[in-house]
């Protein structure tokens, strides 16, 4: 879990900092905006990956415990809630910045415009920003719900 709040840190600043080289036109690392865009991008995409399967994981953790336990499934329920709220929020996300950086070759290529392309980004900016927001509170929530789950468990390890 850790990995993935420092690949959202990293993948933060290096999509502000593609923003803003699309803006500015500046190089960086002797890189163009097209190249760095890339990058963030490849690292955005698998630090977005990696969150997704960090909650699958926990997920399926959580419910094989909840079997072995013996324990009602009330508990799996809040897990299923946490993955259909950040899910759809984080492929749709992943979408509209792909998007976004496919759009610049097309801008380049003359296929389309800046004005789309840099519209689709910033959109695509603003819900990242939104996402991460919901990814903190997915995290949240699955700790609660392992905490809930040791403690379930504490309980009946002293019942028996």
């Amino acid at each position: 879990m850790i990995i993935c709040y420092f690949l959202m840190l990293v993948s933060f600043v290096l999509m502000t900092i593609t923003g803003l080289q699309g803006l500015l036109q500046f190089t960086l690392f002797s890189t163009t905006y097209q190249q760095f865009a890339l990058f963030a991008t490849i690292l955005y995409m698998f630090s977005q990956t990696l969150i997704m399967f960090y909650f699958i994981g926990s997920g399926t953790a959580i419910k094989k415990e909840i079997n072995n336990s013996d324990i009602g499934m009330s508990i799996y329920e809040k897990v299923k809630k946490t993955k259909m709220i950040l899910f759809p929020h984080l492929t749709l996300n992943m979408l509209i910045m792909g998007i976004a950086v496919i759009l610049i070759g097309a801008v380049d290529t003359g296929a389309s415009t800046n004005y789309i392309q840099s519209t689709t980004f910033i959109l695509g900016y603003f819900h990242f920003l939104y996402t991460i927001k919901v990814q903190h509170v997915g995290f949240k929530e699955n700790i609660d719900v392992i905490i809930e789950l040791a403690e379930v468990n504490k309980v009946s390890t002293l019942a028996n």
